[in-house]
């Protein structure tokens, strides 16, 4: 402690992180070739012909797919797309459905009692959260709804090896992961 100074190490704010960079984009090149190669190296998730988007912190990227998924759904049905996830979950999912107040999606609570409904109902559009490992049980769950009018979210934050065994690398449509779980980088989500 008496040579703190000497001893730290300092990285500055703008290094391999989410601001404008030569090319015009928002996203390092080299940060998206890193996010790469360790979800390659670590075996946790496919990333091979996938878009990765950064963003600050969970309530913007899952907000923003929330809603571009509503979107997608919009075209075939004027009433808001049901978003649902499955008890325990992250209270955020609820919260950020809540405070956006869209009229293009609308929180409905649990995944397990729309289960039936969705099966029976083609018209009704719904996007799943899953968590998965889950917070706080370590589950590796697995979206509770299918079909043609479901599309679903796969939060992976705590996909990691240090948290969780992981049987095969995730390959699901949308999948969100953070650094803050793996490196302290806290409020990044991609």
């Amino acid at each position: 402690m008496q040579h703190s100074t000497s001893s730290a190490l300092v990285v500055s704010g703008w290094h391999r992180m989410s601001y404008s960079f030569n090319d015009n984009t928002l996203i390092s090149q080299h940060l998206e070739s890193l996010i790469r190669k360790l979800h390659a190296f670590v075996g946790n998730a496919v990333t091979q012909d996938r878009y990765i988007v950064f963003g600050a912190g969970s309530t913007q990227v899952l907000s923003a797919a929330a809603y571009a998924l509503s979107l997608a759904n919009s075209s075939s049905s004027h009433s808001p797309t049901r978003v649902v996830a499955s008890v325990p979950y992250y209270s955020l999912y609820k919260q950020q459905v809540e405070y956006f107040n869209s009229e293009k999606f609308k929180y409905e609570g649990d995944a397990h009692t729309w289960r039936n409904r969705s099966e029976s109902d083609a018209s009704t559009n719904v996007i799943e959260f899953v968590t998965s490992p889950n917070n706080p049980d370590g589950l590796l769950n697995k979206a509770v709804l299918h079909g043609p009018n479901v599309k679903t979210i796969y939060d992976r934050a705590y996909y990691w090896p240090h948290f969780t065994p992981i049987p095969a690398p995730a390959d699901e449509d949308l999948m969100v992961f953070t650094l803050s779980k793996l490196t302290g980088h806290a409020g990044s989500r991609f």
